[in-house]
């Protein structure tokens, strides 16, 4: 920082002594305006010459104070921020998931279902088992014990508990649950059932071990790493039929020979937020709120 030299620290003295006497003689009622006028400009001659030394620093330590605040406001829009952003994506997520579920309702319509959205209100253990959520439709809906859940993708669970305005849905990756499956490909039949965080796994009905990563059933089909599995058929489940369970991930055999397909689930099981639950047309009327339901087809 440049310092003032001798002679414009004596003219800085001179001229304050002056501008003190005019302002004395000021209030003393005398009349000197004019003067006081040219006082005034020397004096901000001067300010104006030493303001581009000090002026950074003064505006520097006047800023001080509102640091803290800046902050603060800063923080602030950085969390509104975020959190329209997480409004965007969850937005855009709904979208497609109301999306695929009135494609879904479509598919019903031959059946008299009806596709009933739910939004998810609350995860966690309930109504007796590990894995489920709550959903915000219920008896008042025409919501029942048993009724298949689906994200508009894959099959998600199904209802294990009616109250009038909430239901508990029980995920497909509970250790409780199961449901009959078929192959895709080749139509060889498997039962399904949760496995916690490891998904799902199956297990190939009347199937034996064959070479390699396949598995031959006893009427010639095969189970391969990459094969999707849906619900059905018709008689052997009570979920929807058709609704894609899971890929295929790995097939081993059991030391008694059995066959078991462990699975990557189609349907989330967390982070879940719009839900369809397939309703049966032509009920005559609600049932009344219900306790717990077993969670295993069988």
């Amino acid at each position: 920082m440049r310092r003032l030299s001798r002679r414009q620290q004596i003219g800085a003295a001179v001229l304050t002594a002056v501008a003190l006497l005019f302002i004395s003689l000021d209030f003393a009622g005398g009349s000197l305006r004019g003067s006081r006028g040219g006082a005034t400009g020397a004096l901000g001659s001067l300010y104006r010459g030493t303001d581009g030394v000090l002026g950074p620093a003064r505006r520097f330590l006047q800023g001080i104070p509102d640091v803290g605040s800046n902050r603060t406001e800063i923080a602030k829009l950085e969390g509104e921020n975020t959190q329209l952003r997480r409004q965007v994506a969850a937005g855009a997520s709904d979208t497609a998931t109301a999306r695929r579920l009135k494609s879904l309702q479509l598919q019903a319509d031959s059946a008299s279902w009806t596709v009933m959205p739910a939004r998810v209100v609350a995860t966690g253990p309930g109504a007796g088992f590990q894995w489920t959520v709550t959903v915000d439709v219920g008896s008042r809906e025409a919501v029942v014990l048993g009724q298949t859940v689906t994200d508009g993708f894959g099959l998600t669970g199904r209802v294990v508990a009616v109250y009038p305005t909430t239901s508990v849905v029980l995920l497909a990756a509970d250790p409780t649950f199961g449901v009959g499956a078929r192959d895709t490909r080749t139509g060889a039949l498997l039962l399904a059932s949760g496995a916690g965080s490891q998904g799902l796994t199956a297990v190939l009905l009347d199937g034996k071990a064959n070479s390699g990563s396949s598995v031959t059933s006893a009427v010639g089909s095969s189970v391969r790493v990459g094969d999707r599995l849906s619900t059905g058929p018709a008689g052997q489940t009570t979920f929807v039929g058709g609704l894609e369970i899971g890929v295929v991930t790995a097939v081993t055999m059991s030391t008694d020979g059995s066959v078991r397909v462990a699975l990557r689930p189609t349907a989330p099981q967390t982070g879940l937020n719009l839900l369809g639950i397939v309703l049966k047309a032509n009920r005559s009327t609600p049932r009344p709120p219900i306790g717990t339901g077993s969670g295993t087809d069988r």
